[in-house]
């Protein structure tokens, strides 16, 4: 070997080595996280689809049906102030067909059905200054009852001492992207999406203030904007020959279920919340107000029309939990109003942004609680939270380290009796609802902690409905298209049984 040949040797190999030493302060580190939730239902109103109940025939069958959900979650660092977040979710029933979502459980179980949850970017400027910017989860501090959902948004946080600041910007629909929305009935009409893009958008502006009193007391100030200018869609019920918005109103119930462009909305939601410890005792709330206008439209066949209307929304709550023997012991309460007013130049019910939660409750069928919506049946008494006062009590026992077993009472009342549920079909005089109490829902759940990463659990619920529901069902009769069925009666009072398999990395 030449001495050119060693000096060239040496020279690659400091290289190489250069190169290796380096390469720690260079990579990426990769984070895989993710579930997997396995879900047998048995109940007479889970059917598979998602929303608010409607009360059905007074003797409703049992549904059957299995379900699995997959979310996988991958995350790039960079390093402590910059990471990517992305996240994937599948959803198959069993037996259902192949389509974009949901599909892939028939047989052979090919389908295109993986979709995206989260992909957003998060760093920091500085140590006080943190961003996400892209498709994130967001929770208001009002426990979910106002938004509760995965958002394309812009969020910001500062920390300055024991003050945090969140400001954030989400743009959540935008009807020139989505070429306009249909009008439903018997036939499907287009309306065209405007021409000039971000005009006719829902933007959420979001402002969270929270100061860290001392170690067990903090209080927060929060304001939502919402400003509404995205056409949507009514949603209509056949009554007879009749075609009326609903259900329970439609769009008179809640304002964001069907309007024109010219219905624009601009609603302004106020909270205040706390929470402290007193005496080994959790205590936390939230108390809230909703203000703004909607522009009417002299050619609309829904909402206002040539006037105005105004919203007078409020929502509160009060929250206990404690530590007693093997568990934890809680308490709720949660009153959200409901729309009171005939008049639709009013509105003075809670107004949501149609995906919300209150997990708080640990309710499986009163209220939508993400906990126990684990795979894609999300059906509740009040999946959209308005008209609603609900009381709870409840214990979280862990009886071993493997086994838990939790018990939950839940007594609800319906803040108004304005938009009481009836069946359209019969005459007014029969739709004889009474009063105001909803029902009581006592449900419970055993647990057992098979591995470290896997559960296996059993769910029931079961609610005994009120006079609300009084004559909101039928029993089939004659009808013959000018004659409406001869008798009402009761709904059947709603259950769920469960079975999961829950595994989490």
């Amino acid at each position: 070997m030449t001495t050119f040949q060693k000096q060239m040797l040496t020279i690659a190999a400091a290289g190489a080595l250069t190169a290796v030493t380096a390469l720690p302060a260079m990579a990426f580190e990769n984070e895989f996280h993710g579930l997997y939730n396995f879900n047998t239902i048995f109940s007479n109103y889970n059917n598979g689809g998602g929303g608010n109940f409607t009360p059905p025939a007074p003797s409703t069958k049992m549904n059957n049906y299995l379900e699995q959900r997959v979310r996988l979650q991958y995350i790039a660092k960079a390093s402590d102030d910059l990471k990517l977040v992305t996240q994937f979710e599948i959803n198959n029933r069993f037996g259902a067909g192949k389509d974009a979502n949901g599909g892939g459980g028939d047989l052979d179980t090919d389908g295109l059905n993986i979709v995206t949850k989260h992909a957003y970017l998060d760093f920091n400027i500085g140590k006080s200054f943190n961003t996400k910017l892209g498709l994130m989860p967001y929770t208001d501090s009002l426990k979910g009852i106002f938004i509760d959902a995965d958002i394309p948004a812009v969020m910001t946080t500062t920390k300055l001492g024991n003050y945090t600041l969140g400001v954030g910007f989400s743009r959540y629909a935008d009807d020139n992207a989505n070429n306009g929305y249909l009008i439903g009935g018997r036939s499907t009409s287009t309306v065209a999406a405007p021409s000039q893009v971000g005009s006719a958008n829902k933007d959420l502006f979001i402002l969270d203030n929270a100061i860290q009193i001392n170690k067990d007391t903090k209080v927060g100030l929060s304001y939502y904007f919402l400003a509404d200018y995205a056409a949507s869609a009514p949603t209509y019920t056949w009554a007879g020959n009749t075609l009326t918005p609903g259900p329970y109103g439609g769009s008179l119930d809640n304002p964001f279920f069907g309007h024109t462009a010219k219905q624009r909305i601009h609603l302004h939601t106020f909270a205040l919340s706390g929470a402290t410890k007193v005496a080994g005792i959790d205590l936390s709330g939230f108390a809230a107000m909703q203000a703004g206008d909607q522009s009417g439209d002299p050619s609309a066949t829904s909402g206002p029309t040539t006037y105005n209307r105004y919203f007078h929304g409020w929502a509160a709550n009060v929250a206990a939990k404690t530590n007693i023997g093997p568990g934890t012991a809680k308490t709720a309460f949660l009153l959200v109003s409901g729309n009171n007013s005939a008049n639709r130049g009013n509105y003075n019910g809670w107004a949501a942004t149609s995906v919300e939660s209150y997990n708080e409750s640990g309710m499986m069928i009163i209220a939508r609680n993400t906990y126990n919506s684990p795979t894609s049946t999300d059906a509740y008494i009040r999946r959209d939270l308005t008209n609603l006062a609900l009381l709870t009590v409840g214990y979280d026992a862990k009886l071993t380290d493997k086994f838990n077993l939790n018990t939950n009472v839940g007594v609800a009342w319906a803040a108004t009796t304005v938009n009481a549920p009836s069946n359209l079909l019969y005459p007014a005089s029969l739709n004889q609802h009474n009063g105001n109490y909803m029902g009581t829902e006592v449900n419970v759940e055993t647990g057992y902690q098979l591995y470290k990463n896997l559960k296996l659990m059993a769910q029931a619920g079961y609610m005994f409905l009120g006079g609300y529901y009084t004559n909101s069902a039928y029993n089939e009769g004659v009808y013959n298209g000018t004659t409406a069925y001869k008798t009402v009666s009761n709904p059947a009072n709603p259950y769920t049984l469960r079975l999961q398999a829950r595994y989490s990395f």
